[in-house]
């Protein structure tokens, strides 16, 4: 697994826990997870760590700081869907996906981001996850015009 699918996937677990500390702030949200919930990888060195930290902090920033701005996106492109409405992993996963979209400085291609979101939702959503996730994150792409703006 590449070093940006893991952050990812840390960044959904992270996310998915703060929906239920509502004072959680992010930094300790960040700082728990590492304490109590991640697995260490033996092909990872300390450079290694720090860039995946690096990244995680980055998403968790990008949703945090844009929070308006993205949720309000998902709701635009979910038609007839709240945010109240969405199932959490699936919620966390738009969130994620679409901050980064959002972010054209960022130099992630927006094809990569969608085929992340995809696959992090087949590995923890239901069966319909990857399916939801994908057409709202294509909206989002289209209504930004991201496509025009990143390869």
């Amino acid at each position: 697994m590449g070093l940006r699918r893991r952050s990812r996937e840390k960044t959904l677990q992270i996310l998915y826990s703060m929906e239920f500390a509502t004072d959680s702030i992010t930094k300790e949200a960040i700082e728990m997870y590492y304490e109590y919930y991640n697995l260490p990888s033996k092909n990872f060195d300390e450079e290694t760590e720090t860039e995946e930290k690096n990244f995680i902090n980055y998403l968790l920033g990008e949703v945090t700081n844009n929070s308006d701005r993205v949720e309000e996106l998902i709701e635009e492109a979910a038609i007839n869907w709240r945010m109240n409405r969405i199932a959490l992993i699936e919620r966390n996963i738009l969130r994620m996906s679409v901050a980064e979209l959002v972010d054209e400085s960022n130099g992630v291609p927006f094809k990569a981001t969608i085929n992340e979101a995809i696959d992090i939702a087949k590995k923890f959503g239901s069966k319909e996850s990857s399916s939801f996730v994908n057409g709202i994150i294509n909206k989002v792409a289209d209504i930004i015009d991201v496509k025009s703006k990143k390869l």
